[in-house]
């Protein structure tokens, strides 16, 4: 697999939200300055972050916090990434909504307030 140009190696700092003493240190990869994909304990995570200033390529965590894309992940990361990203960048957001979020199994009810856009 070619490797992705929408994906470049970075590091993420992620704190806690009840202790501001502890924080983690994540090696993932940033896709648009915005959104960091890392795995943590064989799940493989989305989240929106923020690039750290004049500190090369390290971000913190963001506004929106993350969600899961895969848990009990195997294989090479970056390959497994890829491809997820490289499926989605394919597909449109109905196809989204209909195959994947509204058939993935444990989702629970949930409001995207789509309207907002309005």
């Amino acid at each position: 697999m070619r490797p992705s140009k929408k994906l470049k190696l970075a590091s993420l700092i992620l704190g806690s939200i009840d202790d501001d003493e502890n924080f983690s240190l994540f090696q993932g990869y940033v896709m648009n300055e915005s959104y960091f994909i890392f795995l943590d304990e064989g799940a493989l995570w989305l989240r929106h972050v923020y690039k750290v200033d004049r500190v090369g390529n390290t971000y913190i965590n963001g506004d929106a916090g993350g969600i899961i894309l895969s848990k009990q992940t195997q294989g090479d990361a970056r390959v497994l990434i890829e491809s997820i990203v490289d499926q989605l960048s394919e597909m449109d957001a109905l196809t989204f909504l209909t195959d994947v979020l509204l058939w993935t199994p444990e989702r629970v009810d949930m409001n995207l307030r789509l309207d907002r856009f309005q």
